[in-house]
């Protein structure tokens, strides 16, 4: 076994943690392969014992550090094989070494559909491996610590030293912040998943539709477009403003200009991604202010 095999199997090990826990679709990670670098001088000093036990009597050599990181790396881009897994690539040592390394799936903590709220996630040992070498696919199943409910499955590809979360059943929820209205959070929370997701144009749209629907919740919204069924965005906009005091209007970010910038880079076809995270930050801004001013 390489000594270096513990270090770069809790590398991976964590690598896919922070993937699956902190990441969303299509975002990847990579291991922090600087452990490697960290304990040669310690695997350097273990080889020398080491030869020196094997070779009583004789002066042995043992490599510099350079060589015994570059052992280490050419280790951590050998396949991955995950431990308890039903289905993976056959473990192979040849003249060379190890032509492996075995990681442990690790327990992640993620949003639970059924209990909606993040919880610890454990895995459950079904997991698959594809691949050899540094192109794979890893089909990993968790449950709910809280709920012990139908499991969540993962796919994650490995291209290179990253991996990418490349499916997720069921799709992604994110909880949106309690001082949004819940009845129309789930475009805000879609919103952030198509960002999360590379796609911003999506979530301009779904951010724009969001301020909408809120308009069209409020009484003196639906009475102006039981009048005006066609009244645009920027007439609804105008109503809700006139329900707002003007202290609130000087002192916080406004919705229908909020409205009027994401309609320009929607109609623009511009996948502002500045834009759409400032945009999320003026809105919760807004209606944290309407928390504090009871509206």
């Amino acid at each position: 076994m390489s000594p270096f095999h513990d270090v770069v199997g809790r590398a991976i090990s964590n690598a896919f943690k922070q993937l699956l826990s902190e990441k969303h679709l299509y975002q990847n990670v990579q291991p922090d392969l600087t452990v490697i670098s960290q304990t040669a001088e310690e695997v350097r000093k273990t080889l020398r014992r080491s030869l020196s036990s094997s070779q009583p009597g004789t002066r042995a050599i043992y490599p510099p550090v350079e060589d015994v990181v570059l052992m280490g790396m050419k280790l951590a881009a050998r396949t991955w094989v995950p431990l308890g897994a039903v289905f993976a690539p056959s473990p192979t040592v040849t003249i060379q070494g190890q032509q492996y390394v075995q990681f442990e799936v690790p327990s992640i903590n993620t949003f639970c559909p059924h209990c909606r709220g993040a919880w610890p996630f454990n895995p459950v040992y079904d997991s698959v491996c594809l691949g050899e070498g540094q192109d794979q696919w890893f089909f990993l199943g968790y449950q709910c610590q809280q709920c012990k409910g139908v499991p969540t499955r993962f796919l994650v590809r490995r291209e290179g030293m990253k991996i990418r979360l490349a499916g997720r059943d069921p799709i992604e929820v994110l909880p949106t912040p309690k001082e949004l209205p819940k009845t129309v959070s789930k475009f805000y929370s879609d919103a952030q998943i198509a960002h999360h997701a590379g796609q911003t144009l999506a979530g301009v749209f779904l951010l724009r539709t969001f301020i909408e629907q809120f308009w069209r919740t409020l009484e003196p919204v639906k009475q102006m477009i039981a009048k005006q069924p066609r009244a645009t965005g920027d007439e609804q906009g105008d109503v809700y403003q006139k329900t707002l005091p003007e202290e609130f209007k000087a002192r916080f970010p406004s919705l229908p200009d909020i409205y009027g910038k994401l309609s320009g880079a929607m109609h623009e076809a511009k996948a502002d991604s500045q834009l759409f995270e400032e945009s999320c930050a003026k809105i919760l801004r807004h209606f944290e202010a309407r928390k504090l001013y009871e509206l």
